[in-house]
């Protein structure tokens, strides 16, 4: 069985009294995509900057494709690429060229000119960095992470300030990175971007994991959903209002003008029938009845929300 790309146990990072990543441990295996999500402040970017090599733990270890993070750093730099949000990267140097030196410090790096090409930047390559749109900037960042052929890759936030076209490239880009057995840690705060690139999904909040799993694992259960013909959220109150008086076992969720009903486990045909029995019973016939798969914006919310 191959080693875990990335091994992080009993992580722990503190600034003064205030404890950020609270004894924090996952495994990614090589070739897939793990997303990490969690709100501001859920100490994600800092359990992803002890992994990158950018913070250092208060206690805890990071292990990247076998080896020690802190003590066999040097073995480990040329065979794991870093995007930074913010880039990091030299405003006066043209994106060509900046691109050119970084593939040039790596031993089997990726053809420059294909990957200027595949992120659309060809046209781009003889601009200084500063002059590029945030978008350019970002993909030009995307790239000098993976120009090395890297065998793990950590992106933060890859399609932030990216136009939808630009979005898509990059999702298939990750994609095949995965597919040729790269492994890649990836955040985001898009629900989107993660139920379509995620393989496994861990969830912080407030410096612990929450959940972590197979995404399709996860997003197991279905829901309720009572869509308002109202134009405002009144109705949907009431409608809330009147569920929970009358029937017992369900939990619900505002959002804008529609209302969520959900069990523990999963919603059943059954429990739609009672629903929608009792709307009908009492005319409230403005309404939509559903019962759908709960996506990973409905799981996230209730981790991070109801934990």
């Amino acid at each position: 069985m191959p080693l875990p790309a990335l091994e992080v146990s009993n992580l722990v990072m503190s600034y003064g009294d205030r404890t950020v990543v609270d004894d924090v441990s996952f495994t990614v295996n090589p070739g897939t995509i793990a997303v990490i999500l969690g709100p501001n402040g859920a100490g994600k970017t800092t359990a992803v900057e002890s992994c990158e090599g950018l913070r250092t733990p208060n206690s805890g270890t990071v292990t990247l494709l076998g080896y020690d993070r802190v003590r066999d750093d040097a073995e480990i730099r040329n065979r794991v690429g870093v995007m930074l949000q913010d880039g990091g990267l030299p405003q006066a140097v043209k994106a060509g060229d900046v691109l050119a030196h970084i593939a040039r410090l790596h031993k089997n790096p990726r053809n420059v000119s294909e990957l200027l090409d595949t992120l659309d930047l060809t046209e781009h390559a003889g601009t200084r960095v500063r002059h590029l749109s945030g978008g350019q900037r970002q993909r030009l960042s995307l790239a000098c992470a993976i120009v090395g052929n890297p065998e793990l890759v950590f992106l933060d936030e890859p399609s932030a300030g990216m136009d939808p076209a630009s979005r898509r490239t990059m999702h298939a880009l990750v994609r095949s990175l995965a597919n040729s057995g790269t492994t890649v840690v990836l955040t985001t705060h898009l629900m989107d971007e993660a139920e379509i690139l995620a393989d496994q999904v861990i969830v912080m909040r407030n410096g612990r994991i929450v959940a972590d799993g197979r995404s399709t694992g996860l997003l197991g259960g279905r829901s309720i959903w009572i869509e308002s013909d109202a134009t405002d959220s009144r109705g949907i109150e009431s409608i809330e209002r009147l569920l929970s008086s009358q029937l017992t076992g369900f939990q619900y969720r505002r959002k804008d003008d529609r209302l969520e009903v959900f069990t523990e486990g999963s919603a059943t045909t059954a429990d739609l029938t009672k629903v929608a029995t009792l709307l009908e019973r009492e005319r409230i016939l403005d309404v939509s009845v559903a019962l759908r798969s709960r996506s990973l914006e409905d799981l996230y919310f209730d981790l991070v929300e109801t934990k």
